[in-house]
């Protein structure tokens, strides 16, 4: 279950648009530290590890835990389209999804609070985070001066997210940015090797979860 727990945040965390606020375009690699923090008595575990890469058209989130093994997520921030590569049970498969114009309203409230703090020059602000699903408002960081578009988690955080939480059925996912690194990427990080299968989301779903007949 947590398996699986894992991989429906993974895709979900991806499925709804960007902003059209203005920020300064990045390119580079953003490295986060992924802890698991259980819903029932509030205990922390290291998780994994996530990075992003980006030329600020295109995107690249890898994960990678013990639990699952690895992850990746490339996405086209202009055609609104994007492969998830993974490995399971031996094989090799690039999940396609295209992203759909996203007319639902926030389930989130933000109210900015008095904080700041950087890593590697990247200023940060605080906010704290609101939802009917949360227990209680969740102190988190953005970064102002980022898009929000790389993420696209918090729908109407006014920038970045930068130390951040993701709710599942069991708990959270603490996610915390501990690098910053601004430099060119190569294109080719963005492409898909030629070993994976491609196939749509719902064919992935049933191949995870077959019918019992």
């Amino acid at each position: 279950m947590f398996r699986i727990s894992f991989l429906l945040v993974f895709f979900g965390l991806f499925l709804q648009n960007g902003f059209s606020q203005k920020h300064i375009p990045f390119q580079g690699k953003l490295t986060y530290k992924v802890e698991f923090v259980n819903g029932f008595d509030s205990t922390t575990r290291f998780h994994s590890y996530s990075s992003i890469y980006t030329n600020d058209t295109l995107v690249r989130i890898e994960s990678f835990s013990e639990q699952i093994g690895s992850q990746v997520l490339i996405k086209h921030l202009v055609m609104q389209k994007y492969y998830i590569l993974l490995e399971m049970n031996g094989e090799k498969f690039a999940i396609q999804q295209h992203v759909t114009r996203d007319t639902v309203p926030s389930k989130f409230q933000f109210s900015k609070k008095w904080g700041r703090k950087k890593v590697d020059g990247l200023k940060m602000k605080k906010i704290e985070v609101k939802s009917a699903s949360f227990p209680t408002p969740l102190t988190m960081w953005y970064a102002p001066s980022l898009s929000p578009k790389y993420l696209d988690v918090l729908k109407g955080i006014p920038g970045l997210p930068t130390d951040y939480y993701v709710q599942t059925e069991d708990g959270f996912f603490h996610y915390i940015l501990e690098k910053v690194e601004r430099e060119a990427v190569n294109k080719a990080v963005f492409g898909i090797p030629s070993d994976f299968k491609k196939v749509s989301f719902e064919e992935f779903m049933q191949l995870m979860m077959p019918n019992e007949n």
